[in-house]
């Protein structure tokens, strides 16, 4: 089977970060921090594994400038490690407090490239809720033909059974006949100030 091909008209909504470049970069940005905030993470959780260990081995651990003076390797005393921790959690906190100011400016940058984009997308929105309320209409149009053939059948006292299998079917989904959903629908498409 082919592949369908798109037509050449199709309309496509343009994305936030296309319409703002803001947007774009906040988005990168929270992305940015969101990778540095997991190798903190982990880089937190390392540090917790060095530092039991190095209790456990009763902080005979050379210091790293010990260890660097006599050419050898050190992960750090408890003291060290302990400091590399505060500093890594307190980072941490940064990024935390930074994360609350990013969505607050890309809840604001959202607004702005919706604003855009509902501006770029009212024309092609309008056709297709005036497409919509005139398949509403030819609706409820079909329905009051189907159901005007059904009342004259039942002012002539037809049994209405034999039309089929069980009976008629009737368009019970659009509710009332003369005020239901269709006549709501519509209603609201005017209400909202669309001439469809």
């Amino acid at each position: 089977m082919a592949p369908l091909k798109k037509p050449a008209d199709e309309f496509i909504v343009p994305s936030l970060a296309e319409s703002s470049p803001e947007f774009a970069d906040l988005i990168a940005k929270r992305h940015e921090l969101e990778q540095s905030y997991s190798n903190l993470n982990a880089e937190r959780s390392n540090l917790l594994d060095e530092i039991k260990a190095a209790k456990a081995a009763g902080g005979e651990r050379l210091s790293a400038g010990v260890a660097r003076l006599l050419g050898e390797k050190s992960g750090g005393t408890v003291t060290e490690l302990s400091n590399r921790l505060h500093g890594v959690v307190a980072e941490m906190g940064v990024i935390e407090d930074t994360r609350e100011v990013l969505r607050r400016r890309t809840d604001e940058a959202r607004d702005k490239a919706s604003k855009i984009i509902c501006s770029a997308t009212l024309p092609e929105y309008q056709r297709r809720l005036k497409s919509l309320c005139d398949a509403a209409r030819a609706l409820e149009a079909a329905r009051e033909e189907h159901d005007a053939l059904l009342d004259d059948l039942e002012r002539e006292d037809v049994r209405l059974g034999y039309l089929g299998s069980v009976g008629p079917v009737r368009a019970h989904f659009l509710g009332d006949r003369r005020e239901g959903r269709v006549f709501h629908f519509l209603k609201d498409v005017r209400e909202a100030g669309f001439n469809a």
